[in-house]
């Protein structure tokens, strides 16, 4: 008897080309990677601040560095510099707007202003002031040292602060009031020296 049946055909098994098997490959690869930088990204501690450098005040894109600090007597102009100040201030006359009053000292600090940002920074000396711990402020000596500018992105300069106090006043912090923000560092300017006057 004849076979009916039909016959059977045999298709061959498709087989992946190789570029598909390298595509998915690299896809797969990637995947990883980013799972895993992601798994990194939770369970890593968060990123610490930037380290904080002593004596150093940062208000928007203006940064302050106090740099020197030290007293200034009535025997700093015109006389022998005490021992205390041996290798200290010589100032010339116009940084000594007018000599501290009796029973006041006068107390000069060098700052360096610098612009950390991206764009033009203004300041006035009217920012600066001192403070001592019982919370008296005493305001930047008038004529000050140096005009209202401004800084270009990288640019720094130096700026030379004087204050009068009391001579019973010698634990001073300087206040910097800028950009709606007031910081403060405190000064190590030492212990006022005895200017040797007396008093009415």
């Amino acid at each position: 008897m004849a076979d009916h049946r039909p016959p059977v055909v045999r298709r061959a098994a498709r087989t992946r080309a190789p570029a598909a098997v390298f595509v998915l490959s690299g896809l797969a690869a990637v995947a990883g990677v980013a799972g895993f930088i992601l798994f990194l990204g939770l369970v890593a501690p968060p990123p610490q601040d930037a380290a904080v450098v002593p004596g150093r005040l940062t208000v928007g894109d203006l940064a302050l560095e106090l740099q020197t600090s030290g007293w200034i007597t009535h025997d700093d102009v015109g006389g022998p510099a005490p021992s205390s100040v041996a290798n200290g201030f010589q100032m010339p006359a116009s940084m000594m707007p007018g000599l501290p009053e009796h029973g006041v000292h006068r107390l000069y600090l060098e700052a360096v202003l610098s612009n950390v940002g991206a764009s033009s920074a203004a300041f006035t000396p009217r920012e600066f002031s001192v403070r001592s711990i019982g919370g008296a402020t005493w305001s930047l000596d008038q004529p000050a040292t140096f005009q209202a500018g401004s800084l270009l992105p990288g640019q720094a300069r130096s700026l030379d602060l004087l204050f009068d106090v009391p001579e019973a006043i010698d634990q001073l912090e300087l206040v910097w009031t800028h950009d709606g923000q007031i910081q403060s560092v405190q000064v190590s300017a030492g212990a006022a020296p005895a200017t040797g006057h007396g008093h009415a």
